[in-house]
């Protein structure tokens, strides 16, 4: 599993979780899932992850920026976004499905604009695919530094306060309890970020692990599966 160093950026691979925390300077992280039960999208044509469809993957994505309203207000917390990636591997049709303000979905939706994808393939051809990116803006009051998981513990719990449908904040925290040996904390938090998103892959890799560790087998091999059917690359195995 990855580690959270003193730049305060890990990446997980494909669910591009990039969660940024216990910074003493504000920063952002995004993270990338599929959710074909969300609405109709405005694009006909338009596929969800799954059933011969693979997911894109993320070759180029700029973090977006903290705006000075959310720094000087201490606002912290993670703004979702809609969007359908072309055959061209480029985002458009962005819309926010869970705001922020203070100028940070803008912020979000500003740097977004940028990512480029490998696209979706279906039957070897490309195909638009509709998607939600989650990113996360976290401000650390202590730094967080590599192999302080207390301090991680803080900064997460600090944005679930801020707010509680936080997923990528459940996940960290999740994380850092996991390396901590609080086996039990870690599993309920991974459990509470797939709550509040059923398609967050790097929940289901974290848990899978957690669960692992307490030796419930069929548990893991569950959320191993669900983690590669929402197209998490790594494998959960010892």
């Amino acid at each position: 599993m990855s580690l959270i160093t003193n730049c305060a950026r890990f990446i997980t691979v494909m669910s591009l979780v990039l969660a940024v925390h216990g910074q003493t300077q504000p920063s952002a992280g995004t993270g990338l899932s599929h959710n074909p039960s969300f609405g109709d999208t405005s694009e006909s044509g338009a596929s969800h992850v799954g059933g011969g469809v693979s997911a894109p993957k993320p070759i180029l994505s700029p973090e977006p920026e903290y705006s000075e309203m959310a720094r000087k207000a201490k606002i912290q917390g993670t703004c979702i976004l809609w969007l359908i990636v072309g055959p061209d591997g480029k985002p458009r049709n962005i819309r926010v499905a869970s705001p922020l303000g203070y100028g940070l979905d803008e912020k979000a939706v500003e740097a977004v604009k940028k990512w480029r994808f490998k696209p979706s393939y279906k039957d070897g051809k490309p195909v638009p695919v509709e998607i939600n990116i989650e990113v996360g803006f976290h401000l650390g009051e202590q730094p967080a530094i590599e192999g302080d998981r207390d301090g991680q513990i803080a900064n997460s719990t600090k944005a679930i306060e801020l707010k509680p449908n936080d997923a990528v904040a459940y996940r960290n925290r999740g994380e850092a309890k996991y390396y901590k040996g609080d086996l039990d904390g870690a599993i309920a938090d991974y459990t509470k970020a797939i709550e509040l998103n059923p398609n967050f892959g790097a929940a289901y890799y974290g848990r899978c692990w957690a669960r692992r560790a307490t030796r419930n087998e069929v548990g893991a091999d569950a959320d191993d599966a669900s983690a590669k059917r929402l197209g998490y690359e790594l494998t959960c195995k010892n």
